[in-house]
């Protein structure tokens, strides 16, 4: 997922932001984030998680899904 997270981040890098936690040096965040497995990802909008999903995706799925859980409309 590396390679798709790193593509899509750059693409969208006006529209939202990518960070990454380490489940395995922070393992009280990734509970306290009720992460299960890997790759999981938490929306946050203005500093609330706004949605979370997990697994291993193509690029323009996990575009749909992040820009679904913000209510941002795709231009391109």
């Amino acid at each position: 997922m590396k390679p798709v997270v790193t593509a899509v981040a750059l693409a969208y890098r006006d529209t939202f932001t990518f960070a990454k936690l380490d489940v395995n040096t922070q393992p009280q965040k990734t509970r306290g984030y009720n992460i299960r497995g890997t790759p999981a990802y938490i929306v946050f909008r203005d500093g609330e998680i706004a949605g979370a999903f997990s697994g291993a995706m193509p690029s323009n799925i996990l575009v749909e899904r992040i820009l679904g859980i913000l209510a941002i409309e795709e231009t391109e």
